[in-house]
């Protein structure tokens, strides 16, 4: 994977560490050249290293074991809340703790919100393809399955 990166331009992207999770979670909590600390967890221990990582100053995304939702509101951007959840739903395919699973539309705002969604899904599912073309908008999947259960569930 490296290899390929590189002959693409990107150098350096790829960390791997390897050990007890509480010792390196620890020094990865604590290491002032980490920026950002991205936590999928307990709340329990996600309390812990928000509070840890805010000491230093640095940014957490935490994934708590709820089923990331956007709420949407009569009085939202509705269109910043249209991009933003239709790329958290499937910019990543899924296959990040972070995506989004859920929406809680307002009712004044529920059937434009959902028409909108729905009219969105087809032309992401033309845009299937290699994740190096410009035009490829939902690269590979984790398994051959998840393109089938993908597409299912849009």
């Amino acid at each position: 994977m490296a290899g390929v990166l590189a002959r693409n331009g990107f150098n350096n992207v790829i960390t791997m560490v390897c050990g007890d999770g509480p010792d390196i979670g620890n020094s990865i909590v604590q290491d002032r050249n980490v920026p950002l600390v991205s936590f999928t967890g307990s709340t329990n221990v996600g309390r812990q290293v928000a509070s840890e990582v805010a000491k230093r100053f640095g940014k957490t995304i935490l994934e708590l074991g709820g089923n990331n939702a956007s709420i949407v509101m009569p009085d939202s951007d509705l269109e910043i809340a249209f991009t933003g959840s239709v790329f958290g739903a499937i910019g990543t395919c899924g296959q990040r703790c972070t995506s989004l699973r859920r929406l809680f539309l307002h009712e004044s705002v529920y059937d434009k919100f959902l028409d909108r969604m729905v009219k969105a899904y087809p032309k992401v599912e033309s845009r299937l393809g290699d994740p190096l073309d410009d035009n490829t908008l939902v690269g590979p999947l984790h398994y051959k399955d998840s393109v089938t259960m993908y597409l299912n569930a849009v």
